[in-house]
């Protein structure tokens, strides 16, 4: 049965009609949470994230760091404005042709492969590593084939710790060249070259060079959820900007980003022209502003952000005149571009879950026991001011994330707190569950986003919750909903 968003709006005590309750209310309003959380539990339910606010009336204007441009009201008008919650950008190192396979990440190993091509003068050449699981890959050699797609060397490691045994490698190929297969464990340093001579010479396998350690460098989580950002491929964003009229109509866009986990501003704002039934398409968005002198080559290379686009001189201004599509995207392996692309279409916001006080959604974590049916998942949660109510300066955020367990009700783990998030500003925390260090054994967690002493005068806040599969990068884009102060 469906959350009545009625249970929602008390549990969180929106303060849209009224003053903020007392310190004393606010207690109460936590232990109606929790009651809450029990509750749902007790209907069989795991996720409140289906919860919607109804409410769309026309919004406000929405003020950015100066010059960012002021929103217009969704409906009744001729102009609206619209965002695009998530927006990223980023290059690899080598431009994702790395010379390094990495496997086994909770005990990771750095393999390498140097051939020499006895055909040809024997010149050699450095393999290219295209991973494929956390405990498979294989090399191709483009500087002695001219084909970066090919496979040539194939290798596997086994964790064999629980059988009584260490890490075992086993190692084949496709080809008769010479090569170098090096192997190198991380933790303790221990390495091992294995060497193939010219001809048909058969693969190997080592399982006694690589014993089991007592430490690892970090854990199993930690490293594959880390790909949820800087996968071994471009991150692009696609933009897809519409008039869907048979009139004239125009539009700007600003991006707001943070670089380096710092927030840097707005750019210039950037006009787009629509003619009727135009569209208005960008492969890589970020890469087209930096095009234009709109960014430096640091923002660029890696930035995250949102973007916001005003439409103008629409016929009408119900919704549908102008609309934004958005895909943030990488190559499943930058080096094989055959294999395709994964990424997370979203939802472009309309300010309709901009709340004040909390949003609430529902985060999955799978990597320590990966499931059969969903496999190894992991959370990224984001949150950005919106300002929907065009706050008075500062208008700056501090909000608090606390994450409960749906099989009791109760908080688990540690509460993570957002500090000064600035209008325009995308804050992400990747890796949810061990940022809040959730214990292994709790799979999904409902989570809160809860702004810290609002005020009737608060900017609003929305946010988004990203699954990705750590093996395949497959990503699932959700939105958070407003759970108390909904504007």
């Amino acid at each position: 049965m469906p959350l009545d968003r009625n249970l929602l709006e008390f549990a969180s005590s929106p303060i849209r009609n009224a003053g903020l309750p007392p310190r004393g209310e606010n207690r109460d309003m936590k232990l109606s949470r929790q009651a809450l959380l029990v509750a749902a539990v007790a209907a069989g339910m795991t996720s409140i994230a289906a919860a919607a606010d109804s409410h769309s009336e026309a919004r406000g204007s929405v003020s950015r760091l100066t010059p960012r441009l002021a929103a217009q009201p969704k409906a009744g008008a001729s102009s609206y404005s619209v965002e695009v919650p998530y927006v990223q950008s980023y290059q690899p190192a080598d431009s994702g042709q790395s010379g390094t396979l990495v496997l086994n990440s909770s005990h990771p190993f750095d393999i390498t492969l140097v051939a020499t091509d006895q055909h040809h003068n024997n010149i050699t050449g450095a393999g290219v590593a295209l991973p494929q699981t956390d405990t498979f890959g294989y090399f191709s050699l483009p500087s002695l084939t001219q084909n970066p797609s090919n496979p040539e060397v194939f290798v596997k490691i086994l964790d064999a710790t629980a059988a009584g045994g260490g890490y075992w490698v086993f190692y084949g190929h496709l080809t008769d060249l010479i090569y170098d297969l090096t192997v190198k464990d991380v933790t303790t340093g221990q390495t091992q070259t294995y060497h193939k001579d010219a001809g048909n010479e058969p693969g190997g396998f080592d399982t006694t060079t690589f014993p089991a350690a007592s430490t690892s460098s970090a854990p199993s989580s930690a490293r594959k959820a880390a790909r949820v950002i800087s996968p071994d491929a471009f991150l692009r964003t696609s933009v897809d900007i519409s008039n869907n009229t048979g009139s004239v109509a125009n539009a700007v866009m600003q991006y707001c980003y943070s670089t380096g986990g710092a927030f840097q501003g707005c750019t210039p704002q950037r006009p787009v022209a629509l003619p009727a039934f135009s569209n208005f398409h960008q492969d890589d968005l970020v890469g087209y502003l930096g095009s234009l002198g709109d960014l430096p080559p640091a923002a660029v290379q890696d930035s995250i952000g949102t973007l916001l686009v005003t439409f103008n001189n629409l016929p009408s201004g119900v919704g549908w005149e102008g609309t934004v599509a958005a895909n943030v995207y990488n190559r499943v392996s930058e080096v094989d571009p055959l294999r395709g692309t994964v990424g997370c279409g979203e939802q472009v916001s309309y300010f309709f879950e901009s709340a004040t006080v909390s949003l609430v959604g529902t985060a999955r974590w799978t990597v320590p026991a990966p499931s059969a049916q969903a496999g190894s998942i992991a959370s990224t949660l984001g949150v950005r001011n919106t300002d929907a109510s065009g706050s008075p300066a500062p208008a700056t955020v501090d909000a608090v994330v606390t994450l409960y367990d749906p099989t009791s009700g109760l908080p688990v783990g540690n509460q993570i707190p957002l500090t000064a998030i600035a209008p325009g500003e995308l804050r992400l925390v990747d890796d949810l569950f061990s940022a809040a260090g959730v214990p292994t054994n709790v799979t999904t967690a409902i989570v809160f986003v809860d702004v810290t002493n609002p005020t009737q005068t608060s900017p609003t806040i929305e946010g988004f919750i990203i699954d990705q599969d750590t093996d395949s990068l497959d990503t699932r884009f959700h939105e958070m909903k407003c759970a108390g102060g909904c504007f």
